[in-house]
């Protein structure tokens, strides 16, 4: 009987959001194996065409399946947004994407504004007017757009994010709106940040829903006390890149985080 686990995920982003996915998939799922590609070359995808978009993530699809992954987790919002459904009909291997986590917030706080932080794409794109209009949201959602803020995740300059920020929120603040979705992986970087220095928010993000919708897909039992591989690529990343992507995996989110 062969040692080599079941599954082999992959998981796409445009640059180090996805990371903070990966951190909760394999603590949840343990015993997988998991290959991880960052297209800074094309990043952000926050501000690129939809068919950029798809573009880039077939070939980070076509990429990853010539290393044998068997599940893919497109861990961008940006990129599921616009791509998901191609790359569903194009590819036979399950492929995941990453939802907001909209609806557990408007469940949790019945008629109360909420206001989603992500880039311009995902804010413009039909799937979360669809969404919305599902949950009948329209009156509730506030699109809170963050061109610039992955970007600056990317590059470790987390200082530089939190200032960035920092407007944002007291303008969301000012407006009476005490609950935020964060719907870009890369923003869930920033969750301590928000915690400590804006405790009356009450702050969401999809990475849990999306791990426990793989785990369930995938019929994963998961040991978290086991070591799971990884192998890290990026498409255009430099020894640098590589360095932050460590500093990011070995910190916690949920607590300080200091990359630059």
């Amino acid at each position: 009987m062969s040692d080599k686990p079941l599954h082999r995920i992959g998981l796409i982003d445009s640059g180090m959001g996805g990371l903070s996915v990966l951190k909760d998939i394999s603590i949840s799922l343990g015993d997988s194996e998991y290959v991880y590609y960052g297209d800074l070359h094309n990043s952000p995808y926050g501000g690129k065409t939809p068919e950029q978009v798809i573009k880039f993530t077939t070939e980070a699809v076509e990429y990853l399946l010539t290393l044998e992954v068997n599940a893919v987790l497109v861990a961008c919002n940006t990129a599921t947004s616009v791509s998901i459904k191609t790359l569903r009909e194009k590819y036979p291997i399950p492929i995941f994407g990453m939802e907001p986590a909209i609806k557990p917030a408007l469940l949790e706080n019945p008629g109360k504004r909420i206001a989603v932080l992500a880039t311009p794409l995902t804010l413009k794109e039909e799937k979360l007017n669809m969404l919305e209009k599902s949950l009948n949201a329209e009156e509730l959602i506030i699109r809170v757009e963050c061109e610039g803020l992955a970007t600056l995740i990317d590059k470790g300059e987390m200082k530089q994010a939190e200032e960035f920020l920092k407007p944002k929120l007291e303008s969301i603040i000012s407006d009476g709106v005490d609950i935020i979705v964060l719907g870009c992986t890369h923003y869930v970087f920033l969750k301590r940040f928000i915690n400590i220095f804006y405790p009356k928010l009450k702050v969401y993000d999809g990475n849990s829903g999306t791990v426990a919708h793989i785990k369930s897909s995938l019929q994963i039992e998961g040991d978290p006390e086991s070591e799971s591989k990884l192998d890290l690529y990026f498409n255009g990343g430099s020894e640098i890149d590589f360095d932050i992507a460590q500093k990011y995996l070995n910190s916690n989110y949920e607590e300080p985080l200091s990359v630059k």
